[in-house]
């Protein structure tokens, strides 16, 4: 079992699809990339969370769609910022991208949205 301090506990993720549908109506920032889609929004009341979407459309193979969303909950973990909910949306990741990459990326959209949020703030 994963320790507590290297896992993504329950309140920092999203399970309802009204927590979703907060964040898809009006996102206040957006990153594209090729492989993914993230759309942030400032809330309140919110230690800051984190919901995936995934499709089998996108990413056909089980273990790449697990790959994709365990990345991204690593990173997130690493940048994981209060009030601020992220939505990932997995693209069809080209056939060369690594999971190194993948990862910089993902910490590239999450430290650009925290600094835009920061700035928006301020």
């Amino acid at each position: 079992m994963a320790s507590p301090t290297k896992s993504l506990s329950s309140d920092h993720r999203m399970h309802s699809s009204t927590e979703f549908d907060s964040v898809f109506k009006a996102p206040s920032e957006k990153v594209h990339n090729t492989s993914f889609l993230v759309l942030a929004k400032t809330s309140i009341d919110s230690p800051g969370t984190l919901g995936l979407v995934v499709g089998k459309k996108n990413i056909p193979k089980a273990v790449a769609r697990n790959r994709f969303k365990r990345i991204v909950r690593e990173s997130f973990r690493h940048h994981k910022t209060k009030n601020i909910d992220f939505v990932v949306l997995a693209k069809r990741p080209p056939k060369t991208e690594t999971k190194a990459t993948l990862r910089r990326a993902l910490d590239d959209a999450f430290v650009k949205i925290a600094a835009a949020e920061a700035s928006d703030d301020h």
